[in-house]
């Protein structure tokens, strides 16, 4: 039996801060393709990022676990700022995987300094 496809949602926290990171979030599968229950078994989940939509040279995020949200940090993943970016994922249930959700895609934020603050005339010379 083949494990029911998983639904994906993309939550972003903080977008384009990677000191908090961003997360993927998706429903659990309770299911096989056929309908049956996964009934007691657990269910672990894989999670995947691409940087083509065909979802080639996939690059998983952290390890299987059995939660149903990854968290991630752009620059631990090295993904490319500005660009767009494919996300998928995959149920294991008894060590069979699940196939790839339809991928989601995603354009990683660019990283700019913040604006001066506090910008004014001052009046006299320019310190030295």
């Amino acid at each position: 039996m083949l494990v029911k496809n998983l639904a994906l949602a993309l939550i972003l926290l903080a977008v384009g801060s990677s000191a908090t990171g961003e997360i993927l979030a998706w429903n659990a599968v309770t299911t096989y393709t056929d309908g049956t229950s996964t009934g007691v078994s657990p269910v672990m989940y894989r999670v995947f990022w691409s940087t083509g939509a065909s979802l080639t040279s996939l690059m998983e995020i952290g390890t299987a676990s059995k939660g149903t949200t990854r968290k991630f940090h752009v620059a631990r993943e090295s993904m490319p700022r500005g660009s767009t970016i494919y996300f998928t994922a995959r149920a294991i249930v008894g060590g069979t995987e699940s196939a790839n959700t339809a991928p989601l895609s995603w354009t990683v934020p660019n990283k700019h300094p913040a604006t001066p603050g506090n910008f004014r005339k001052q009046q006299g010379e320019e310190p030295k």
